[in-house]
C-alpha cells in the first residue's frame, strides 16, 4: 500500500497537467480542490492555452440571464440548443445590472454605471473592476449615460471594458480597463460627443454601440465602432429609415459576421426588418415570419424579440420576461428556408406578479454560450 502510494506521489507534474488539460472543464474545475497544486497550476496562462487547444472555446448552448426576486441579485442558467431543463450556474448579489453585455468567449461584463462586474459562469467566478471615480465624488452622482461595454482583440487575446461616460453641457470621457493587466482606469482620447445606450455586441475585435447625437427628442442615432487592439473610434451613420423611437422596436445583433439592427413593425409583428453594415454600407433585409410566431405570441400574450444567431446561421427570438403561467420558448428561425421551430426550457423562475415585484420585466437575456476556463484569480 505505501508502495502504492509513493508511486502516485512520483507522478510528474507535466503528466499531471498533460492529463488534466485533456479533461472538460468541468472535471478541470473539480480536480482545484484536490491539491494546492492543482488549485494554482490549471488558472495559470500556460494551462488555459494548453487546455484550449483541446477544447477550443465556442457556443455549446444557450445563456439565460435574469433577475432574482425584487431583483436583488443576477441569476445565470445554461440550457442546451435543444431545450429542456435549464441548469442553474451562479447567482451574482446584490442587485441586477442596468445592462449585461453578450457573452464573448464565456465572459460578461455587468453594467453599474461607475462600477462593473466581469463574470465566468463556467468558474462560477466574477470579479470586480475598480470605480471609475469615487462613489463620493460629485460627478458619481450623473451616470445615467455612464456604460460599460465589453470587447476582445483577437491578435492580442486581451480582454478590456470600455466606459463611455457623457454629462449632459460636458465633454465626454472614454476609458479603458484591460483585464489582468491595468489596475486603474485608462482615458482614451478620440471619442464622439455623443450619449451611448446600454448595448453592444463584439465582433472581430470591435466593439459596436449605438449613441444618441444629443438629449432632444429630435436627436439621431449612429453607431460608433471601437477597435479594441488600436483603441480608436469609427462613427458609421444609421439611415433615417431605422427606427429608433423606442427601446424595443430594434435590437443591435450579430448577423452573418456583421453588426445588424433589427427593427420590427409595430402593426405587422410577423414583418422583420434586418439592416446589416459592412464597411459603411448598409444593406436592408425584410424577413416574413412564419405564422406559427404570430399563433404563440397571441398565446402567451408577449412579444418576441431576436438575441442574435447561432452556429447554424438561424436567428434566436426569446420572450423579454418569465411567468409562471406561461412557458419559457426559444425560437430558431432559418432565413433561407423560412422555416422556425420552438423548444421549451424548463428551470427557470416562475415569477408571479405581486406588489412592488418587478423583476419579471424585461430581464431575460438569452446569447450563446461557451465555456472558457480562464480564471481571475
Amino acid at each position: 500500500m505505501e508502495q502504492s502510494s509513493t508511486s502516485i506521489r512520483s507522478i510528474p507534474s507535466a503528466i499531471i497537467l498533460e492529463i488534466l488539460a485533456k479533461l472538460p472543464l468541468k472535471s478541470v474545475v473539480r480536480f482545484r480542490c484536490v491539491s494546492k497544486f492543482c488549485n494554482y497550476s490549471v488558472i495559470t496562462p500556460l494551462f488555459v492555452k494548453s487546455h484550449t487547444t483541446h477544447f477550443p472555446i465556442k457556443p455549446i448552448g444557450l445563456l439565460i440571464t435574469c433577475s432574482s426576486r425584487l431583483q436583488s441579485g443576477q441569476m445565470f442558467f445554461y440550457a442546451d440548443y435543444n431545450g429542456g431543463s435549464a441548469v442553474p450556474l451562479l447567482i451574482i448579489p446584490p442587485r441586477f445590472s442596468r445592462y449585461t453585455t453578450k457573452s464573448l468567449n464565456g465572459l460578461l461584463c455587468l453594467d453599474f454605471g461607475i462600477c462593473a462586474h466581469i463574470c465566468n459562469p463556467s468558474t462560477r467566478q466574477v470579479i470586480t473592476l475598480p470605480f471609475v471615480v469615487p462613489e463620493n465624488s460629485p460627478s458619481a452622482s450623473s451616470t445615467y449615460f455612464c456604460v460599460n461595454s465589453f470587447g476582445f482583440d483577437p491578435v492580442t487575446k486581451q480582454h478590456k471594458v470600455l466606459n463611455s461616460w457623457k454629462v449632459p453641457g460636458k465633454d465626454p470621457e472614454y476609458r479603458v480597463f484591460t483585464l489582468g493587466t491595468d489596475r486603474s482606469w485608462r482615458l482614451v482620447k478620440g471619442g464622439p460627443c455623443y450619449y451611448s445606450q446600454r448595448e453592444s455586441i463584439c465582433i472581430g475585435g470591435i466593439i459596436y454601440f449605438r449613441c444618441w447625437t444629443s438629449t432632444c427628442k429630435s436627436s439621431r442615432a449612429v453607431l460608433v465602432a471601437f477597435d479594441v487592439g488600436k483603441e480608436t473610434f469609427q462613427v458609421i451613420q444609421i439611415p433615417d429609415e431605422i427606427s429608433v423611437d423606442d427601446k424595443n422596436s430594434t435590437d443591435l445583433i450579430a448577423f452573418a459576421g456583421n453588426p445588424a439592427i433589427v427593427s420590427y413593425d409595430d402593426e405587422d409583428s410577423s414583418l422583420l426588418i434586418v439592416w446589416t453594415v459592412e464597411d459603411s454600407i448598409w444593406y436592408k433585409n425584410g424577413l416574413v415570419m412564419p405564422s406559427g410566431l404570430q399563433e404563440l405570441q397571441d398565446e402567451q400574450a408577449q412579444l418576441y424579440y431576436v438575441s442574435g444567431t447561432i452556429q447554424t446561421g438561424e436567428l434566436v427570438l426569446a420572450p423579454r420576461s418569465v411567468s409562471k403561467k406561461q412557458h419559457f420558448y426559444v425560437l430558431y428561425f432559418d432565413v433561407l428556408k423560412n422555416v422556425i421551430r420552438r423548444v421549451e426550457i424548463s428551470g427557470l423562475p416562475d415569477y408571479v406578479h405581486q406588489f412592488n415585484d418587478f423583476s419579471c420585466i424585461d430581464t431575460v437575456t438569452v446569447s450563446n454560450f461557451e465555456e472558457n476556463i480562464l480564471s481571475f484569480t
